[in-house]
C-alpha cells in the first residue's frame, strides 16, 4: 500500500470518528443510563434510600449541570444548584445519622433534573457528553485523593 493510501485511510478514519462525536449517544446506551437513574429515583420515592442511591442521583445532577454549562441545557441553573444543595444536605445528614430522608419537594426537583438529563442524553452530541463525564471523573478523583490523604 502506498503512503498516499495510508494517509488517506487515516484521514478518513479520523473524519469518521469526528463525525460520530457530533452525533448523540447511541439509543441502547442512553436507555441503559436512563434506566439506572430512574431506578434510583424510584427507590428514593419508595423510601429505599442510602449512600449509593444518593451518589447516583448526585452524578445525574452534576452531569446535567455540566451539560447545561456547555450550552445544552433547558433547565434553569438555579434549579440545578438547588438540587445539588438539597442532595448535599441529605448526604451529609445521612452519612452522619444513617437516615436518608428525601422531602417531597426534593423528589419533585430531582424528577425535573432527571427529565432534563434524559433529554440531554438523547440529544446532546457525544463529544459534550464525554467532556461532562471527564469533568465528573476529575471531581471523583480529587475526592478519593482527599480521603486517602486524610487517612494517612
Amino acid at each position: 500500500m502506498s503512503r498516499k493510501n495510508r494517509v488517506s485511510k487515516t484521514t478518513q478514519s479520523a473524519r469518521r470518528e469526528e463525525a460520530l462525536l457530533r452525533l448523540p449517544m447511541p439509543r441502547p446506551e442512553v436507555d441503559e443510563l436512563v434506566l439506572m437513574y430512574r431506578a434510583a429515583l424510584e427507590a428514593v420515592k419508595r423510601g429505599y434510600t442510602d449512600a449509593p442511591l444518593t451518589r447516583r442521583l448526585y452524578t445525574a445532577v452534576l452531569l446535567t449541570r455540566f451539560l447545561t454549562d456547555s450550552g445544552h441545557g433547558l433547565l434553569d441553573l438555579c434549579a440545578l444548584k438547588d438540587a445539588y444543595k438539597q442532595l448535599t444536605t441529605i448526604y451529609e445528614h445521612g452519612d452522619e445519622t444513617g437516615v436518608w430522608d428525601y422531602p417531597p419537594e426534593t423528589i419533585a426537583l430531582l424528577t425535573q433534573v432527571l427529565n432534563e438529563h434524559d433529554r440531554q442524553l438523547r440529544e446532546t452530541p457525544l463529544h459534550f457528553l464525554l467532556q461532562a463525564s471527564d469533568r465528573l471523573d476529575k471531581i471523583i478523583e480529587r475526592s478519593y485523593s482527599r480521603e486517602i490523604s486524610f487517612s494517612n
